[in-house]
């Protein structure tokens, strides 16, 4: 039996039960939208069909690489939207790829690194120790993969020679984890289970620091479950991350000294700009604070219990996909609705990938769609 709630818990060797009722709340009703988008659907296209995994596609250039389900890896030209190829992959993928430098990495349940070249030729594959549920990260001649037992395993991105491995304890239970690490400025950034989260060394797998973004409380396991699920966010001398029944927490991003914090709860994840933090909490709120204080500045509630992706900025506005597959543009100086596209009804699971004046989101019916500004 599938579990249909936005998070599976799991301990390290399993999937925990799931009910088969659910006493979650009611979405919100669709809020009508009168305000004409400057947001635009360049293109769209489809690969795969339905599924409850949460794939995410990558730009590279003017290259979009995307994987969907029934196993399914394609190479598509970001100006036109046209497939360069296809190939069908023959392990369960359940993540998002990772492309740079002429190198695609997928990860697959069975716990396999698979890469290929921009011709889809097979390039080489590894084993790590667990499923691989999020997207592997190639930058600086590596391909880095998060496992499901939340240890970080680097290759060479040419051979796939193991250059290190990070690990640390994890809880007995925690949630499933499709967040990627974080690359930036020679350090991997990797939000883990109980609230911490970890700076590597991108040369050589050192920890550069470590530092809490929340910490457990309750008197059950479920409750004291804080686990960061979602990436970290990176924004000049900052980094910023937010853990489920936690806390968003910003950091300097060199020495991991705390900035500031506040308590919230999210699986989803945040955003930055110049002025604000913004985050999509649990209840499917987008919250903004200002990014140097933590000070509140704004709330959008109109969308609560609609399962929201974390937001994204595009073109000086915030993106977010609901169940419905409908993609909501808000103002960040008050949050107030510019815009809304629909696209196949599929469920946005996750935020939509912004690289300058585009974004790309993927659909839980396999549909892709690239956005711009008019």
């Amino acid at each position: 039996m599938k579990c249909l709630r936005p998070l599976l818990l799991l301990s390290i060797f399993g999937v925990s039960a799931c009910s088969t009722t659910s006493n979650a709340p009611e979405p919100a009703t669709l809020p009508v939208v009168t305000a004409k988008s400057n947001t635009k659907v360049d293109w769209k296209a489809s690969l795969g069909g339905k599924t409850e995994y949460r794939f995410q596609p990558a730009f590279n250039g003017d290259l979009i690489a995307a994987v969907g389900g029934n196993n399914e890896l394609a190479l598509f030209e970001r100006a036109s939207g046209n497939q360069r190829w296809k190939i069908k992959i023959a392990q369960p993928i359940a993540g998002g790829v990772g492309i740079s430098g002429g190198v695609i990495a997928v990860g697959s349940t069975n716990g396999d690194v698979l890469t290929y070249d921009l011709t889809g030729q097979a390039i080489w594959s590894a084993k790590v120790s667990s499923e691989v549920i999020s997207a592997p990260v190639v930058s600086d001649d590596l391909v880095i993969v998060r496992s499901g037992d939340g240890k970080v395993s680097a290759f060479s991105a040419d051979k796939g020679e193991l250059k290190w491995i990070y690990q640390r304890p994890q809880p007995a239970l925690l949630l499933r984890n499709y967040a990627p690490p974080v690359v930036a400025d020679g350090v991997v950034y990797v939000g883990q289970a109980a609230g911490r989260l970890t700076a590597i060394s991108i040369a050589d797998g050192r920890v550069l620091w470590e530092a809490p973004v929340a910490l457990p409380r309750g008197a059950s396991e479920l409750e004291r479950v804080t686990d960061i699920v979602a990436p970290p966010v990176v924004r000049g001398d900052m980094v910023c991350a937010v853990a489920f029944q936690g806390r968003v927490a910003c950091l300097g991003a060199k020495q991991g000294n705390l900035l500031w914090t506040r308590e919230i709860s999210s699986w989803t994840g945040l955003a930055i700009d110049g002025q604000n933090v913004y985050v999509t909490d649990a209840k499917g709120q987008i919250n903004a604070f200002e990014r140097t204080t933590g000070r509140s500045v704004w709330r959008q509630d109109l969308l609560a219990n609609r399962l929201i992706s974390a937001p994204a900025m595009l073109a000086g506005n915030i993106l977010v996909g609901d169940l419905d597959g409908y993609i909501h543009v808000l103002n960040p100086e008050d949050g107030r609705f510019v815009g809304q596209l629909p696209t196949d009804g599929g469920r946005i699971y996750l935020a939509p990938q912004s690289d300058s004046s585009q974004a790309i989101v993927q659909t839980g019916k396999g549909s892709i769609y690239l956005l711009s500004t008019q």
